[in-house]
């Protein structure tokens, strides 16, 4: 009990409401939650992985055992190296780029070309000065050079045939075929890579177009449309204008064929601690010397971190990236999720649940030795989705899988199943209703991990045995385990940071809670009022995207006070006879201030969530008692003399739009029934009357609410108010008539301004 008390302490002094007077104090905690993390990361997740170095000879007799002092990777030979890295070289494509000018660049050349040609005036004699002139003019005018002979030849086949439109269509063919500016000859790859707007489009060398196959083209396609076309002269026109569309793109085929050669792993195989590497009096042939230099280079490798800096570094750069991580997590929230960021308590409980979850990869990579698949990094995603929400916990997951792939190691294998498994487990959770809900998880999770496994598996050629073994003995274990853990460590996150989750909620929402059988019984009437303020509450929560689920089971429980003295409450006097008209009007009021402190207590004492609490303190905010204290002021005579404080409920206002709604259900629903002849009409008038009156009294100022909400609530309110009001056939007494009346006899049903006394 002192624990609790000591725990629930702390964690309010990390509350929001504490801190919004306090930037300095603010700043601190959110740096204090930052930096832990920042330290406690790379501490929980740091490894000792390194590939290494050595000599010796081929042909020569071991002297002595070796054993391998710990594990180390055996790096391939330079040969192998070699052998390998020119055979991933011929698998990378030569890449070109489009060159979207080109296209429009030609035809517009040769357009042009052939209008300034359709203009000359041809002379019959093909040695004229003049025709020398017109070259001189295409050369300076398109750049363009053609002998004399020619220009006469492509004039009279322009002048006779009028091939413009047909070229035109034949070029647009052309280009969208792909025309390199290489000789595909030069090309020795069979594979080429075009690429336009950053998409990759891969073809076969064969089908593509250089200068040489696009002229042979040209005068196949001119001599089957046209007779005896000037071939000789259009080719000499035709290659002087026409310009490739895909350019040799030297600078991203040298890229990818350095990646090519650095994606070929320097080792081969790996030795474990304790195995034989080769015994005493045993030739050393190729395989053993490789080990043995291996050995010895992954020795000099650690002495040489033993000796300088490189530790450090290494650390430091675990430090930074850990940093870099938390940050953009700290960025996200405090740009996208404002409140979130504004509540140290939901802070407290991110930075908890990371440091749970890494706390549990480093017991389980660590101490236990178990594969990384084992960790079940669900668990952080479910957790937050359930206590905070989806969106949060998305960002949680996306940290933890760069946390658990960078600085642990555990590379892509392991942020990527972080990743899709979280994911997958969130959508799981999502709007959880209950605690048999989370069970669901198991076999999505597992689901989601064979799916990655299956595909890193496919993608490295491993085989199917293996497969099964990692799902069998890692995953699946890992898929079953989670949500176990999950379901239950969740109810001490909720009580230790008092957070009200629907799984929670719906407990509450049982009409068997001992609370509530109490109220039934206790104060029927208040019971049969919190029910239909429960069902107003759920239908205007729903209808502005409110919780519906949480303003329905604040509703329950907003009453409970009542309890202490049913009988001062009008729903509960049976006997209509109203104890209130024997108690002056201060002995009243303070009759009913007390039902909202009794309420509290009672909340207190059966461990009820702060959420609902604030339903019990809020639902009246400050209103004011108007019928006793209009009686208070008839009986001393004096307004002067009557102080209005002593009517007012002690507050506070409604702090959020759900115990708005219920102060609103509250107040319509009580009020309403004082209502003789209700028809549609003058209920809705009396219901807007009463909300409006609400926010005369400025009582909503501190919940957010806005005139559209208010109107929306308004207008889910009607349904539910016309089915209680509905009329009914009356059927008389055979022995005697009676006529039913909704009234009314007790003066504390309904004031002036909408307000009840009970």
């Amino acid at each position: 009990m002192k624990f609790s008390k000591l725990w629930n302490e702390w964690v309010g002094s990390f509350d929001k409401k504490n801190d919004a007077a306090k930037p300095l104090r603010d700043l601190i905690i959110k740096g204090s939650l930052f930096l832990f993390l920042t330290i406690v990361t790379p501490l929980l997740l740091s490894t000792d992985n390194s590939i290494q170095y050595t000599d010796v000879k081929i042909g020569s007799v071991a002297t002595k055992k070796v054993v391998a002092p710990f594990n180390f990777f055996i790096l391939k030979t330079k040969e192998e190296l070699k052998k390998e890295r020119e055979a991933a070289v011929q698998k990378v494509p030569v890449y070109f780029r489009y060159d979207d000018k080109a296209e429009d660049n030609s035809l517009r050349q040769l357009t042009y070309t052939f209008s300034l040609l359709k203009k000359m005036a041809v002379p019959a004699d093909t040695t004229h000065g003049i025709l020398a002139g017109y070259g001189k003019m295409l050369e300076d005018s398109v750049h363009i050079q053609l002998a004399p002979h020619d220009i006469v030849r492509i004039k009279k086949f322009l002048h006779d045939e009028k091939p413009g439109e047909y070229l035109n269509r034949w070029w647009k063919t052309i280009y969208r075929t792909g025309f390199i500016d290489v000789r595909k000859k030069d090309i020795d790859r069979d594979e080429v890579v075009l690429l336009r707007n950053d998409i990759e489009t891969r073809v076969r060398r064969r089908t593509l177009l250089d200068a040489d196959s696009v002229l042979a083209l040209f005068s196949s396609a001119l001599s089957k449309k046209y007779k005896d076309p000037p071939l000789a002269a259009l080719r000499v026109l035709v290659r002087q204008t026409m310009r490739p569309n895909y350019r040799l793109d030297k600078a991203k085929t040298k890229q990818e064929i350095e990646k090519a050669v650095k994606s070929v792993s320097l080792t081969k195989d790996m030795v474990y601690e304790n195995e034989r590497i080769v015994d005493a009096n045993e030739r050393i042939d190729a395989e053993i010397y490789q080990k043995l230099y291996s050995l010895e280079m992954a020795r000099a490798e650690r002495s040489k971190r033993e000796g300088n800096w490189q530790p450090f570094f290494a650390r430091l750069g675990r430090y930074m990236l850990a940093a870099a991580i938390l940050f953009v997590v700290g960025l996200y929230l405090f740009s996208f999720r404002k409140k979130i960021f504004a509540d140290n308590k939901k802070l407290l409980l991110i930075t908890l649940i990371i440091t749970l979850m890494l706390s549990i990869a480093a017991i389980i990579a660590g101490p236990l030795n178990w594969p990384v698949y084992v960790i079940p990094t669900t668990i952080g995603s479910m957790l937050t989705a359930i206590l905070i929400d989806s969106g949060i916990g998305f960002v949680v997951t996306v940290a933890l899988a760069l946390l658990f792939g960078g600085i642990q190691g555990g590379g892509y294998d392991i942020t990527m199943m972080t990743i899709v498994s979280g994911m997958i487990a969130i959508f799981a959770v999502y709007e959880i209703r209950n605690r048999n809900q989370i069970f669901k998880a198991v076999l999505y999770i597992a689901l989601s991990y064979l799916w990655i496994i299956a595909a890193t598996t496919f993608l490295r050629f491993d085989t199917f045995a293996n497969l099964a073994r990692v799902f069998s003995y890692n995953l699946l274990p890992n898929a079953v385990f989670a949500p176990l853990v999950t379901y239950m460590i969740l109810e001490v996150f909720e009580r230790g940071f008092d957070i009200t989750t629907d799984v929670r909620l719906l407990e509450l929402s049982d009409l068997n809670h001992p609370l509530l059988k109490e109220l039934s019984i206790k104060a029927p009437g208040t019971f049969h009022h919190s029910m239909v303020v429960g069902n107003l509450a759920e239908a205007a929560a729903e209808e502005i995207g409110e919780n519906a689920l949480l303003a329905r089971v604040g509703a329950y429980y907003h009453d409970i006070g009542k309890m202490d003295k049913p009988e001062y409450f009008v729903e509960n006097q049976m006997d209509a006879k109203n104890r209130h008209s024997e108690l002056k009007p201060s002995m009243s009021a303070l009759i009913l201030v007390s039902h909202v402190k009794t309420g509290l207590e009672m909340a207190e004492k059966y461990k009820l969530p702060g959420r609902i609490r604030d339903f019990i303190a809020e639902h009246h905010g400050t209103t004011r008692m108007n019928f006793f204290y209009n009686k208070a002021i008839a009986l001393a005579g004096d307004e002067d003399k009557v102080n209005e404080a002593d009517f007012r409920y002690p507050g506070p206002k409604p702090q959020s739009k759900a115990t708005a709604i219920v102060m609103m259900a509250d107040t319509v629903e009580a009020a309403t029934r004082s209502l003789s002849n209700p028809s549609p009409g003058r209920i809705r008038s009396f219901v807007e009357g009463l909300i409006e009156a609400k926010y005369q009294d400025r009582q909503f100022d501190e919940s957010d609410l806005t005139f559209k909400e208010m109107r929306q609530i308004i207008d889910a309110f009607m349904p539910i108010l016309f089915g209680v009001f509905q009329h009914r056939i009356e059927y008389p007494d055979n022995n005697k008539p009676q006529k039913a009346s909704n009234d009314k006899t007790t003066p504390t049903t309904q004031t002036k301004n909408g307000n009840r006394t009970a």
